[in-house]
């Protein structure tokens, strides 16, 4: 007798590696497509030496990136920035510190500048290099950063929840197959309560009949029409 087969198996092994597997590798990934991305713009921007002038063509507010990172610990150099006019520029440092470290990459905001004009400024951060990031060029990084991270994490969630789905069916499908596996044993083996089989003292078969044999008589009581039946007179 053949077993029927078993379902589900393929169903379990596609969703566990969907789950445990692409759905992470599709998050990572994104995330590092983003963040190189976003650095590599940073990384276009080009450095000012110390005491240089920077051509700034709008009003927008600019962000100051010195070489090196800082901890907790360390003051932030200290940035003087004159502006065309010869007038000093007002640098603010804001409340938290913000740290670029990827690969051979190392910068630190060390604060912001609001221009008064368009032309040229000079910046001095206590003799160290710097770049000069301005509203546009911020936000072609957050572009660049955000966009590879969205899609690689969306993607990681629907493929995630595809493996969920697929992972859940094939074990549905496993248990069924098991039980008509195990069903289908039983009734080969001819075991008492199996489908097709009568359970009790008899076995596999049906029981003994225990009427009257074809053309004979009835095991127990009178023979029909028997003078000494009291109720067949």
């Amino acid at each position: 007798m053949s077993l029927p087969r078993r379902r589900g198996l393929a169903l379990t092994i596609v969703g566990a590696v969907l789950m445990l597997i692409l759905a992470p590798a599709a998050a990572g990934i994104g995330i590092w497509q983003g963040v190189s991305h976003g650095m590599s713009a940073v990384n276009d921007q080009p450095w000012h030496a110390a005491s240089s002038s920077v051509h700034v063509d709008t009003t927008d507010s600019q962000t100051i990136l010195v070489d090196g990172t800082y901890d907790d610990s360390q003051a932030l150099p200290a940035c003087r920035i004159t502006g065309p006019d010869g007038q000093q520029v007002a640098v603010s440092q804001g409340d938290g510190r913000l740290t670029i470290d990827w690969g051979s990459t190392a910068l630190t905001r060390v604060g912001t500048f609001q221009p008064t004009t368009a032309g040229d400024y000079t910046i001095d951060c206590s003799g160290l290099r710097t770049k000069v990031l301005d509203s546009d060029i911020a936000g072609d990084i957050a572009h660049r950063v955000l966009v590879p991270i969205g899609i690689g994490v969306g993607g990681g969630a629907l493929v995630f929840l595809v493996g969920v789905v697929l992972l859940i069916i094939g074990i549905v499908k496993l248990v069924n197959s098991g039980k008509e596996r195990n069903r289908a044993r039983l009734a080969a083996a001819g075991y008492p309560g199996a489908p097709g089989t009568y359970p009790g003292p008899y076995g596999a078969g049906p029981p003994p009949h225990s009427g009257p044999a074809p053309g004979g008589q009835p095991p127990y009581g009178p023979t029909p029409g028997d003078p000494k039946d009291p109720y067949g007179r």
